[in-house]
């Protein structure tokens, strides 16, 4: 249950296509506040075949992070860097109906509890 690879350098308007490799339930999400300001999030629908693909192409520079929902507890999230790394203080800060809607989804796999919300104060204190 991983992204290969997990770690992708890319140039500005790149695309890049994830594909499930086995017929498991995967997906594709950034983290709320895991893409650069200005930037798309992006989500994929549940993948459930071999061959599904999905595919966003990346128009800003920074850091994206995503994950797969149904195995994140297992470690599943990868990285794409476009040009650049992002600083701190140029992601995203999503809004609170966004944090709601990811909550909403993660609900959808897992139990209250089973999951924490990311925000910058875990990303600040990895760095």
């Amino acid at each position: 249950m991983m992204f290969v690879p997990k770690y992708l350098e890319i140039r500005p308007g790149d695309r890049v296509t994830w594909v499930n490799e086995a017929d498991e339930e995967h997906n594709v999400i950034t983290f709320p506040d895991g893409y650069p300001r200005g930037a798309e999030a992006f989500q994929s629908p549940i993948m459930t075949r071999a061959g599904d693909r999905f595919s966003h192409q990346f128009k800003i520079a920074g850091t994206y992070e995503y994950h797969c929902i149904p195995h994140l507890p297992m470690g599943m999230h990868g990285l794409v860097i476009v040009e650049r790394v992002s600083n701190h203080d140029e992601f995203h800060q999503p809004s609170p109906a966004e944090v709601k809607a990811y909550r909403n989804l993660m609900l959808e796999w897992f139990d209250e509890g089973e999951f924490e919300l990311p925000g910058h104060e875990e990303r600040a204190s990895a760095d």
